[in-house]
This record gives C-alpha cells, structure tokens and sequence, in this order.
C-alpha cells in the first residue's frame, strides 16, 4: 500500500469520525447498513482507490430480468453513478465497483463520493432483493438502451 493511499485513509478516518487504526486495518466502513469496501491497486508511483460493496444475489426465478436490467444499467453507465455492476462468478452475488485515481482524492471528496455512491448501491441493492416499489422512480425501465 502505499503512503499516500494510507494517508488518505488516516484523513478519512478522521474526517468522518472513525477509529482511525481499526479503520485503516480493515478498509471496510458500514453506511446505512451497507458495508463499502477500499482497496488500493497499483503500484508506489501510481494507483487507483477501488470502493465496492455486495449487493447479494437475486433469486433463480429473476435473475435473468435481473442480469439483463445490470447490463444496460452498466452501459456508459447510465444506471450507476460512474461505477460499474458485476456478478462473482463463484458466488452469484451482484458487486457495485468504482474506481478513482488515488492522487485525485481528497478526504472530503472520497466523503461526497461514497456518499453518493451508497445512495447508488442502496437502490441496486433493493432491485436485485426485489424490494423495490413498483412504482419507484428510477425503475428499470429508466435504464432501457434507446436502439
């Protein structure tokens, strides 16, 4: 890991008001009972902060409705906020995955950002539960690709 990207932690933790150690060991924060995880990828001159969260998996008899409303959702990403929805191979659970240049991320603005991006996750989620109204707005068929 490198330094800036544990200094970003450190700056998070404090900024929100978490345990800065407990936070920076796990990479894992709970937002309105949605668990979001950090990780960084590169390398020491270069990466990118990735968040996530898993959104559980949609039940046998939806999944295809399920899969075919995450891919046009993931296309230019109309439905997800920048980030991107994807499906564990082994597990079958739905992910919401995004990533950001490390260098570009302040402790404020990493905020903002998973801010937004639970409101994102927390919408997927109750879609692939099924939980969602029917008529909510922001429903499928707002993800329809125009042919």
């Amino acid at each position: 890991m490198i330094e800036t990207y544990e200094a970003l932690l450190k700056s998070f933790a404090q900024h929100v008001g978490l345990d800065v150690d407990s936070f920076v060991a796990t990479q894992e924060l709970v937002i309105e009972g949605l668990a979001v995880g950090l990780l960084y990828e590169g390398d020491e001159s270069i990466g990118d902060l990735i968040y996530f969260t898993d959104l559980g998996s949609p039940s046998d008899r939806r999944a295809p409705e399920v899969y075919k409303t995450l891919l046009q959702a993931n296309n230019l990403w109309v439905g997800t906020g920048g980030a991107t929805l994807g499906v564990q191979q082994d597990s079958g659970h739905v992910i919401l995955a995004g990533r950001i240049d490390v260098l570009g991320v302040t402790a404020q603005s990493l905020s903002v950002l998973l801010d937004a991006f639970t409101d994102t996750a927390l919408f997927w989620q109750k879609f692939v539960a099924d939980t969602l109204p029917s008529d909510a707005p922001g429903s499928q068929e707002q993800f329809i690709v125009r042919g």
